[in-house]
């Protein structure tokens, strides 16, 4: 385009269409604002295929009984937002979430197998009250972007004891599964008993595997279990528990330990004076 053909359509703008040039600030606010109300208002085209994977999403991550899908109440809410909708059975939900398990478990190996360093690993095993044992297993680790990343490597249900042995077997088991075993770094776990024996347990399958571990050298210890262990057991020599008047308790502390920080004694007249106080109604 010439010269002459852009000074003409400047003019044109200028005369007919100024706001187009040059708009208020108020007009551009305008302008935004028009645009993300029409981003906001986009409607998402409904179908049910779309319909039954957000469903199955919604009750795996809201933890939602199978079954909420055939109350009565449910479904009609589901009729009165679309009539097309097709609600399945809490069968259909149970086998939809089972698939979608395994894609997740297949997306999470891929992640770990591609990894370009090692893996650290946080796990625990605890019981849930109706009585199933379960171990949990966390990744931690460096992506090619230098991002530290935290990943969900497995719930594994703990069948049998919460001995070392046992636990060490199915976190073998599962790293073998996703191909990481020679990917270990460190282990982080608390100071129990059985997660010496655990570790032990580990690096003997680490050597045997041709894999450099050792079980104290490569055991992070968990910093909170530390931290509770130190708690109680500043609360047993102060004797928190019993309710004793707080100038004597205070009086035993300083005669056993002169050299005690003062946030002890302070905190056990903050303790004291809570305890004293009345419940709230």
């Amino acid at each position: 385009m010439d010269s002459g053909s852009t000074g003409n359509l400047l003019r044109h703008l200028n005369k007919l269409h100024p706001n187009k040039i040059n708009p208020s600030i108020t007009q551009q606010a305008e302008i935004i604002k028009n645009f993300l109300q029409s981003a906001n208002n986009v409607k998402i085209k409904f179908s049910n295929e779309l319909f039954r994977a957000k469903l199955v999403k919604w009750i795996a991550t809201d933890d939602q009984p199978f079954t909420v899908v055939e109350s009565p109440e449910f479904r009609y809410v589901i009729q009165i937002c679309n009539a097309e909708a097709q609600i399945p059975t809490a069968d259909t939900i149970k086998n939809d979430i089972l698939k979608l398990y395994k894609s997740y478990h297949i997306n999470i190996q891929n992640i770990l197998q591609n990894t370009p360093g090692k893996i650290s690993f946080a796990l625990d095993a605890w019981t849930s009250p109706n009585v199933i044992g379960f171990l949990g297993i966390t990744g931690h680790y460096i992506d090619a972007d230098w991002n530290i990343k935290d990943i969900l490597v497995d719930f594994v249900n703990l069948s049998g004891s919460h001995s070392g042995e046992n636990m060490a077997n199915m976190f073998v088991t599962c790293l073998k599964e996703k191909k990481i075993l020679t990917k270990i770094l460190a282990i982080a776990a608390d100071n129990a008993a059985n997660n010496n024996t655990f570790l032990k347990s580990l690096e003997q399958t680490c050597v045997e595997n041709h894999i450099a571990f050792h079980h104290k050298e490569n055991h992070v210890r968990c910093i909170a279990h530390i931290m509770n262990l130190t708690v109680q057991e500043i609360l047993k020599h102060i004797r928190a528990g019993e309710a004793q008047d707080e100038n004597i308790i205070l009086e035993e502390l300083l005669e056993k330990n002169n050299k005690t920080n003062d946030i002890i004694p302070k905190l056990r007249k903050l303790i004291v004076k809570i305890r004293a106080s009345p419940q709230p109604s």
